[in-house]
């Protein structure tokens, strides 16, 4: 299980937030193994002067000892940023690694998708159970295969969060769309399933601040008035 955060900023970010972010990493007090240690990665899209740049990083190194983590930071300054971090830990050892890492990447025709994933999948829900990657990686996989379908993000999105629902643990996730028209979207989807939950109930929370969605222990360590995602939904970070 890990946590997660997805927002869109203008000039800079909210440091709060991503001070609580790291802070929920490092002590989560609402998981029984404390931390998030399996490491972390992001990516943001930033745009000045209407010009768009990407910064994408992951490493296996728990995001509260890599001293890169702040350096970045201070690369987020600009018109607009659009963003999703990740803090992993992972469910299965043999999986651990930079590859197996959030945010995963992938290039869908004329679309950059970019996707973090916190939560577990029976493997018996895909097509290929045994495909040498992460129930997350799979996950992933099955939006892509159904926006083929689809051609719209938000349908194939909610589809898959249907389909997978009774499978999973929790299927709390990020999605950020990019390509030369459209710019950046970012879709957030909660769902969690409370006859699978290993953790406390609110461990699995999802909660929105201004522009940003985050992980419940997040929102514990911001101290802000916080409002819990509608159930079961997909949700557009936009304004």
């Amino acid at each position: 299980m890990c946590r997660i955060l997805a927002f869109k900023a203008k000039g800079e970010p909210n440091f709060e937030v991503l001070k609580a972010f790291l802070s929920a990493s490092k002590n989560d007090v609402y998981f029984k193994y404390g931390s998030h240690s399996d490491g972390w990665g992001f990516v943001a899209l930033i745009s000045k002067n209407g010009k768009w740049k990407v910064l994408y990083y992951k490493t296996n190194e728990p995001i509260y000892e890599d001293p890169l983590f702040f350096d970045y930071l201070s690369l987020l300054k600009g018109d607009e940023i659009y963003a999703i971090f990740h803090a992993r830990k992972a469910g299965k050892n043999f999986l651990l690694g930079v590859r197996h890492n959030h945010p995963y990447y992938y290039r869908l025709s004329t679309h950059d998708l970019y996707f973090a994933h916190n939560g577990s999948i029976n493997r018996k829900a895909f097509s290929e159970p045994n495909y040498p990657s992460t129930d997350s990686y799979l996950f992933f996989l099955e939006i892509i295969k159904n926006y083929s379908l689809k051609n719209d993000f938000k349908t194939a999105y909610l589809e898959t969060l249907s389909t997978l629902s009774q499978y999973a643990s929790s299927l709390n996730s990020a999605l950020l769309t990019f390509n030369n028209q459209e710019g950046p979207r970012i879709f957030v989807g909660y769902y969690y399933n409370k006859n699978r939950m290993k953790e406390i109930e609110e461990y699995y929370k999802l909660y929105r601040y201004e522009n940003y969605i985050f992980s419940s222990t997040v929102g514990y360590y911001l101290g802000k008035n916080v409002e819990e995602l509608s159930f079961s939904s997909i949700n557009e970070i936009s304004g």
